[in-house]
């Protein structure tokens, strides 16, 4: 394995590195300013062309055929982390990228030929845990939101991205490159499915499904002692109702919808004022789009149960759907082509996790490949993977990402030159 994978990615896990081995890096902070720093000083140090977009999306382009218009081959992923996060979700794939980026470079100048040129990727805001939505970076470059719209997004603490990004020196100037021909994105699982299975490569074949509500409550600020309970406008108690209802719709459909509600903000969040307002987020996860429906519908009908019941007011619901989608089946078997190539198990299964990769998938070929999470453990610090499974997603991502720079980025022809070339 390039020792280089591992080495960058010590670099990132040191930057807002925690006292339990994870990361605390929210888009936009100094820690992240710190590891896309380290990701520009190593794409320059690989002779890569970097570029900084107006929303803080980094491209690092490596020219292997000398042609600036040649199609591009696109891998990467994201730098942010969740609050007190792991250190492999997104770094992984950014590390990678790189260094399968410095793989092709060598080869070229060993004289291999090439005929797409290569793009290592860092996506701004891909967790959503300081700035809603999540997957904005990945979002704008594919016109999904508006550049403007995105800068102009708040935290909860009212500070824009815009001037977040500003504050690291993060909000680019530059153009970023065009579409590519094909996208691949190295990420960990974040589930057993792998790991029970004692396969090393996760080839996703398709998305869930999942509604996002941001919530907002709002009742009257009383003190908790004199004021009479029937005449309580408890904005805390609406949140209550509501976090015990989402729980109660994915029961309706066990193992097929994921609910939950993981970010709650009370105020004045004072022990003896009962709350005039409370924010949270809620998300409903589905393997069927008509389930996803039928239980956003009652999320919907929740919410406003929720309020009546507190004597509160839902003042804000805003929703953020993403549909299923099928991963192309070209690219998906050009994965599973490189495994066997490289003498790696693979299995095909689904994401339930969103990633960059679902924003590019119908924009372009895509795919999203998976290495084992140790039981399972995510969006923690102690989520792990092995040495040896790293190597395994570094070496199948960079058997496909190769094939695909010989074939214009052709998922199709790559597979077909695989038929026929050792």
């Amino acid at each position: 394995m390039s020792s280089s994978v591992l080495a960058l990615f010590d670099v990132f896990a040191a930057c807002g590195a925690t006292d339990h081995g994870g990361v605390h890096r929210p888009c936009a902070s100094a820690a992240d300013g710190e590891a896309r720093d380290a990701f520009e000083a190593a794409l320059k140090t690989a002779d890569a062309e970097t570029r900084t977009d107006a929303v803080g999306n980094q491209f690092g382009i490596f020219n292997l055929t000398g042609e600036a218009s040649a199609p591009l081959v696109m891998m990467g992923s994201h730098l942010d982390s969740q609050p007190r996060g792991g250190r492999f979700d997104g770094a992984l794939g950014v590390a990678a990228a790189v260094a399968v980026g410095e793989a092709l470079m060598r080869a070229r100048a060993e004289g291999v030929i090439f005929d797409a040129n290569f793009c290592a990727v860092n996506w701004t805001n891909e967790e959503g845990a300081r700035f809603r939505p999540s997957l904005l970076g990945s979002g704008v470059f594919v016109g999904r939101h508006a550049t403007e719209e995105a800068l102009a997004v708040r935290d909860d603490d009212g500070i824009r991205l815009g001037d977040a990004l500003s504050a690291i020196g993060r909000r680019g100037v530059d153009r970023p490159p065009a579409l590519p021909a094909c996208y691949l994105e190295l990420h960990v699982e974040q589930g057993v499915t792998l790991e029970q299975a004692g396969a090393s490569i996760g080839v996703v074949v398709r998305n869930w499904g999942a509604t996002k509500f941001d919530v907002t409550f709002e009742g009257e600020q009383a003190h908790t002692g004199p004021c009479p309970m029937p005449l309580r406008r408890d904005a805390l108690l609406a949140a209550a109702h509501l976090i015990v209802e989402a729980r109660t719709i994915a029961k309706r459909w066990p193992g097929r919808v994921h609910s939950s509600v993981g970010r709650l903000l009370v105020s004045p969040n004072s022990a003896n004022v009962v709350p005039s307002e409370t924010r949270l987020s809620l998300e409903i996860r589905c393997d069927d789009d008509g389930v996803l429906a039928s239980a956003s519908a009652l999320a919907d009908e929740a919410i406003e149960r929720a309020a009546h019941l507190a004597n509160a007011v839902a003042a804000s619901v805003v929703r953020n759907e993403r549909t299923i989608r099928m991963m192309p089946e070209a690219v998906c078997a050009l994965v599973e082509a490189a495994a066997e190539t490289t003498d790696r198990r693979s299995l095909r299964l689904d994401t339930v996790a969103g990633h960059d990769a679902i924003s590019l998938l119908g924009h372009c070929p895509t795919g999203l490949v998976f290495v084992p999470s140790a039981g399972g453990v995510a969006h923690n610090e102690a989520e792990f993977t092995s040495t040896a499974d790293v190597e395994a997603g570094f070496e199948v991502c960079l058997q496909a990402v190769s094939r695909l720079c010989r074939s214009g980025g052709s998922p199709e022809r790559a597979l077909r030159d695989m038929s026929v070339t050792p």
